[in-house]
């Protein structure tokens, strides 16, 4: 593999990305996760976009998949590292100056669109200033370990998302003036807050809401990347959100600043839809804890039991299943009954 990155790395950038555009192309033709994208369209756009657009939203979605594979690949290495990471451009420039001159942490909220890793490379290699990204970990652990080394040569600290304490640990960063990337946009199952994302309502990972209640005065940043028509240039549109006072309720604060992130994410993402990734199943259908306690207490006062009803079925014993064996043995002892009954 190393091999393989050095020969990506001495190649012409723009071959390298023919190459990925055209192994794209053939994985849409085969049907690799087409359904799934054009299931996730039709949740967000429904008829308003015809199915020949979505098809289109579709393979650009796909092509940014293998572009951004083949950056990462390229930008893991030495030689090509500068080269992968002026392709993208900050929007707006001034903001992220201002970010990184700051000396209070801030939080990035990134999306899973474009290359979400250029944007932090060329910060890092901009700035000087080192990261902390949220990663959550791969079903498949040879691709698992590529992703954190390609991310570790960048030079960012690499958290697992599933390691104990991760948002104490990334709110103390916060509190002493790191700089945290965490990337909530993906099904988070029961664990999740359920808000409104692109105007339909997704379980949502809370991480960072949780991490920048706990670290009063720091900033929070939603950064959003896209890839521009040529496929080899990016703009990484930075927002910064101000004016959350929270309310006192950890709860509804948590759930408010969620959905006022997936607000500012879904807005860009409206705009430029062929660099999201299309390819996840964001909208699967989830089921609260609270939701099924809920459910189970509803169903367990419809029924009236008796006062002394429960103890009383515990003390009853009820006897155990009759195996085969025991069917057999029963038979058998009733044939020789009534062999001797015969011989009276």
């Amino acid at each position: 593999m190393r091999a393989f990155i050095a020969l990506l790395a001495r190649l012409p950038h723009e071959l390298v990305l023919s190459g990925a555009r055209a192994l794209a192309d053939v994985a849409f033709a085969l049907r690799v996760r087409r359904r799934e994208m054009l299931s996730n369209l039709d949740r967000v756009y429904g008829d308003r976009l015809a199915r020949a657009e979505k098809r289109r939203i579709a393979r650009s979605a796909m092509r940014n998949l293998f572009l951004s594979a083949a950056e990462m690949a390229r930008g893991s290495h030495p030689r090509a590292r500068d080269e992968v990471a002026h392709a993208l451009e900050f929007e707006p420039r001034a903001l992220v100056d201002d970010l990184a001159a700051d000396p209070r942490g801030s939080l990035l909220v990134v999306a899973h669109s474009g290359n979400f890793d250029l944007c932090g490379l060329r910060f890092t290699l901009d700035y000087g200033r080192p990261l902390a990204v949220v990663m959550k970990p791969l079903g498949t652990p040879r691709f698992d370990e590529l992703l954190v080394g390609a991310r570790r040569s960048y030079g960012f600290e690499v958290l697992s998302a599933q390691q104990r304490g991760l948002v104490l640990g990334c709110a103390r960063r916060l509190r002493e003036g790191g700089v945290v990337c965490m990337l909530p946009d993906q099904f988070a199952r029961s664990g999740g807050v359920v808000v409104d994302f692109l105007g339909v309502p997704a379980s949502t990972h809370a991480g960072p809401a949780l991490a920048a209640l706990r670290a009063r005065g720091c900033r929070i940043f939603v950064v959003v990347d896209t890839r521009l028509r040529d496929g080899a240039r990016h703009v990484c549109h930075v927002r910064e959100v101000k004016d959350f006072e929270p309310s006192g309720d950890p709860r509804a604060d948590v759930e408010r600043l969620t959905q006022r992130l997936c607000d500012e994410m879904g807005e860009i993402v409206r705009a430029h839809p062929e660099s999201y990734l299309w390819q996840h199943r964001r909208w699967r259908r989830h089921r609260s804890l609270s939701a099924r306690r809920r459910r189970r207490r509803d169903r367990s006062s419809q029924v009236a039991q008796p006062p002394g009803f429960a103890a009383l079925i515990g003390k009853v014993r009820l006897p155990a299943p009759e195996s085969r064996w025991d069917r057999g043995a029963r038979a058998c002892a009733s044939r020789r009954a009534g062999a001797t009954c015969a011989v009276l």
